[in-house]
Order: structure tokens, then sequence, then C-alpha cells
């Protein structure tokens, strides 16, 4: 028996493209019986005091942006709540969105993100950079583009690569491609690879998947001078898939974000939510 997710996390704090997220998050925890957990974390902007002598004027400028933060904390736990229904659970932090949401990340099989990192008012950071929660989480990352508030998973394309964070990611989506109507695996290659080895790859992957449910089949596109990303978001438009899975940095986030990479590519571009693991 295929396992199902059984808690979700989402990033539910206070900025203004959260509430879509939510919905989406309130709907799969629906489809799957999974307890929802919406975690809010905000970090007051820093401050540069005045002179020495001075203290209690510190002190009162910090409460006061404690407590501002406190007010917004609030206001997302009131929405949330308000979206999600009484037995969602609510988890409030003051500390930045990332570091609270990778540590409490064990709490739950998926965690649930925005595409781009929220910065609210007066610099307080209100949501979690997506590529920061995947590298340090230990669980998958729904990655989600702004006023995105429902995913059906009907279609879903696997983005298929030699690494063991495609294999992680496959398995963290399995929930999610047994119930879905078709599932296709696509290995871009090179102009120069050998398309029978990539078709042997993803055949192997489909039919894995056809064990566990899943209505899959392995394709091998051949690049002819696009990206990576371009030939996957092509065919996920053919597929009219609303959901990727992929394996997350498989090189090393500096080099992607230098460099540029798929990982890159879909966190910064994808029309359509991405399902990322590390």
């Amino acid at each position: 028996m295929t396992m199902a997710y059984k808690a979700l996390m989402v990033d539910a704090g206070p900025g203004i493209g959260t509430e879509a997220r939510i919905r989406l998050a309130a709907g799969l925890a629906g489809d799957f019986g999974a307890q929802l957990i919406g975690l809010a974390a905000c970090a007051a902007r820093p401050l540069f005091g005045p002179p020495f002598g001075e203290s209690v004027m510190v002190a009162d400028i910090i409460e006061d942006e404690i407590q501002r933060v406190r007010a917004m904390l609030q206001s997302a736990g009131d929405r949330f709540r308000t979206i999600a229904g009484a037995s969602a659970e609510w988890r409030p932090f003051l500390e930045y969105p990332g570091d609270a949401l990778a540590r409490e990340a064990r709490a739950a099989d998926l965690v649930i993100t925005g595409r781009d990192a929220e910065a609210g008012p007066a610099g307080f950071r209100q949501s979690a950079e997506p590529g920061d929660v995947l590298m340090r989480a230990g669980r998958p990352v729904l990655v989600v583009p702004q006023g995105v508030a429902k995913l059906e998973g009907r279609r879903i394309l696997v983005a298929w690569k030699e690494s063991r964070e495609a294999r992680r990611a496959v398995m963290d989506a399995l929930p999610l491609l047994a119930r879905t109507e078709r599932v296709i695996v696509l290995e871009a290659c090179e102009e120069w690879e050998d398309p029978t080895l990539a078709q042997r790859h993803v055949t192997d992957v489909a039919a894995l998947l056809l064990r566990h449910g899943a209505r899959a089949s392995g394709e091998v596109a051949t690049r002819d001078g696009r990206s990576a990303t371009a030939e996957l978001l092509r065919a996920a438009e053919r597929l009219e898939a609303d959901l990727v899975v992929a394996g997350g940095y498989g090189h090393t986030r500096l080099r992607e974000w230098v460099f540029g990479g798929v990982t890159r590519d879909l966190l910064t571009t994808c029309p359509v939510c991405c399902l990322l693991s590390h």
C-alpha cells in the first residue's frame, strides 16, 4: 500500500500572498485526511540603537518592535484558523521564518511554502526562502506560485535525472503520484547523450510507479539547444500538468545560484507547483 501524507506544514505568515497557499494546503490536508499545521515566523528589523547612556530608549524601541511583530503574528493566526478550520494547529514564532520552518518540519511529512521569500513593511521578513528550507528541513518541499489556491494533481511531470535527489523526490511524491490520472517521467538529454540509456532510466522509474498504482509512462526528450528547465516546462505545458516533481540541488546550492541550474530555475520561474526533495 502506498503511503499517505499524515501531517502537512504550511508557511502561513503575514504576507499578502499567503491566503491562497493556505487554501491549497487545507485542500490537500482534506484530500489526505491529514493534520494541517500552520506556521508563521517573523523577525523584527535590525536595530541600530542610539549612543551609550540611552539604554532605556533602546529598550523601548525594541519592545515596540516586538509588540508589532506579535500583532502581525496574531493577525496571521486569525486568518489561518478562518481558512483552515478549528482542527488545524497553529505555531507562531518570533524569529526568522526559514529557521523556524526548517526546525519545525520534523512534525510534518510535507512542507508547503511560497516561491519567493516575502519581506513586509519596515524590513520584517514574513515568509521563508524556499531554497533555504529545502536544504535544511529534511522533508520534501511543495513550492506554490503566488495566487495558486488549489492543487488537483491530475497530471504530474516527474523531471528525472540520475541523482539521489531525484530518487528521493519520486518516493516523497508517491501519495500524489499514486492518485493522479497521468504521470510522465521525463529525462531531458543533451544532443550528445545516449537516448537509449535515458529511456532505460525512465522506463524503470515508470515501472516502479506502476507497481504503486500510478498511471505512469517514461519519455526522453532531446534538448536541441534548449536548457533542461525549458525542456521540462515545455513538457509540463504539453501535458497540462499542474505539478512538477524534481530533485533539488543536485549540485551545490552556491554553484546553482552562481552558474544556474534546474532547481534555481524552477524556484524562480516555474508557473505551476513544484515538489522538490534534497
